[in-house]
């Protein structure tokens, strides 16, 4: 950067704003914050002589003109955010040189044109309320009780105008939310709050404030960890989230304490008392509650494509055998509303045919694979998932009706981990051993808040299981009776063998 040239234009644009036109003085300021900012980028950019202190001066006279002409009726909100550029410039300046306090009185300054400007000219009362609250955070240190008063009248502004405009709830909250911080710098927290609540309570009407506390979560600002937890909760508004306890949340956040200090934040910023202790959620009311039975496979696959990888593996698995993939619409018909599927049956045919599959993503891990004809199989028998553990791990769930929860874990094309509470009889033996399952990998890829102490406490209870490790907890056959299985699309896919006859589906 060429300072002796932005020097130059400097004293040029002076000696023409001696006739004191807007024009004029408004492009003095204008070379004036072009000529801060290179005094300050040369702390930075490898400039022989660091020329740091040199910014302030050029950077407060740019200030005052702007000033200047924005209280004299020079107004639009383009020029309301020049102004604001040109103070965060004199705020850097004044703290490059290790003296913030220089840039205090001019800030105050601002403060009042603001306040000013914005009575008389509603068209920029947002703008002005904005920078107030700038002016405000540029404050706390320097001046705690000048930011209190900034901030205060941004709220002030920010409220008659959400109060005409419901559209201006989320820019409203953001103001009460640097109020709050303000009154935070140099007081205790309750002291803090009650002021707060003071102003919030007199500026705030009661449709003003259930707006804000019904304002959805996506729109208040929460970390994806917070949204996480409260979805979970089925929580969907600040007023729901006030009813929640401490725990609950700490179960969802795996812990996260930052969590409900997030929640507390903004539950006290529309008015409402901080989560309440509470309880840990009871641990499952049976040891072990088997539901129906069903048969399912979890592919471990974490890839953005993973739905479409697996998909293609489950085809070359069945084409492999002799099955090729079809139409499930000219296979089976889309007549009847539902489709009609026969009770489970122990399938140990140890070559995969004729078959309906689904797939679908359960989880960011998981890769649900729920297989019509290979619903339930032998204890480390099942021949899709053996394919399938030839590219990534699977693991089998099987549901025996009030009788058995099996899981069998497949990996490099081999049952080699097995679990489960009851066993059916069956015909078959094993070929090999099988060790015992590893419930902490469930806990790495399962549920973000479930520890390996809970999922092996759930084990047994199915519907508390699948989702502490998000299993399956259903079936092809659960969900065929939630839509016709032509209704899920792509996700659903049809094998036939030529010649064979159907025996696994129905029209009922």
């Amino acid at each position: 950067m060429d300072l002796i040239a932005i020097e130059g234009r400097v004293a040029a644009d002076r000696i023409a704003a001696r006739d004191r036109t807007p024009a004029a003085e408004l492009q003095l300021a204008t070379s004036l914050c072009e000529l801060a900012s290179g005094y300050l980028a040369t702390q930075t950019d490898g400039s022989v002589r660091n020329r740091v202190a040199g910014a302030l001066e050029p950077a407060q006279e740019a200030v005052m003109i702007r000033l200047r002409w924005f209280t004299s009726g020079h107004v639009s909100a383009i020029f309301a955010n020049e102004v604001q550029d040109t103070l965060r410039l004199l705020e850097q300046a004044a703290r490059a040189i290790g003296h913030r306090e220089l840039a205090t009185a001019t800030i105050r300054d601002a403060c009042n044109a603001y306040t000013r400007v914005a009575h008389e000219y509603p068209n920029v009362a947002g703008v002005c309320a904005d920078g107030l609250s700038k002016c405000g955070v540029w404050l706390c240190r320097l001046d705690p009780g000048a930011a209190v008063v900034a901030t205060d009248e941004a709220v002030r502004i920010r409220a008659g105008l959400f109060q005409a405009d419901a559209e201006q709830s989320r820019k409203y909250l953001a103001t009460l939310n640097t109020l709050l911080r303000t009154l935070m710098v140099g007081r205790q927290r309750k002291q803090a709050v009650a002021m707060y609540r003071e102003r919030y309570t007199a500026l705030t009407t009661p449709a003003m404030a259930s707006q804000l506390r019904n304002l959805k979560l996506e729109e208040i600002g929460f970390t994806s960890k917070t949204q996480s937890a409260l979805r979970k909760l089925e929580c969907r508004t600040l007023e729901r989230a006030g009813y929640l306890t401490q725990q609950q949340i700490l179960y969802q956040s795996a812990g996260d304490l930052a969590t409900i200090e997030e929640i507390n934040w903004q539950l006290a910023l529309v008015g409402l008392k901080p989560l309440v202790a509470g309880a840990m959620p009871d641990q499952p009311a049976k040891p072990v509650e088997i539901g129906s039975s069903f048969g399912a496979l979890s592919v471990l696959c974490s890839a953005p494509d993973a739905l479409e990888q697996v998909r293609d593996a489950i085809v070359a698995a069945y084409t492999a055998a002799g099955a090729e993939p079809v139409d499930i619409n000219t296979a089976y018909g889309v007549d009847k509303a539902h489709w009609g599927t026969r009770d489970p049956q122990l399938n140990a045919a140890a070559e995969l045919g004729e078959d309906i599959v689904l797939v679908e993503r359960r989880s960011g891990s998981w890769i649900a694979v729920e297989s019509l004809k290979w619903e339930l199989t032998p204890v480390a028998k099942n021949p899709l998932a053996l394919a399938l553990s030839q590219h990534w791990p699977v693991m089998s769930v099987t549901s025996t009706e009030n009788l058995a929860y099996e899981l069998c874990w497949y990996e490099q094309g081999a049952a080699t981990q097995y679990a489960a509470l009851g066993r059916p009889a069956e015909p078959v033996a094993l070929d090999t051993p099988l060790a015992p399952l590893d419930f902490g990998k469930l806990a790495d890829y399962g549920a973000d808040y479930a520890s390996e102490t809970q999922i092996r406490s759930a084990f047994g209870n199915a519907t508390m299981f699948a989702k502490l490790t998000e299993l399956p907890a259903s079936g092809i056959r659960q969900a065929a009776e939630a839509q016709p299985l032509a209704g899920y699309g792509e996700r659903v896919l049809c094998f036939r063998v030529a010649g064979a006859k159907r025996t696994a589906v129905t029209r009922g």
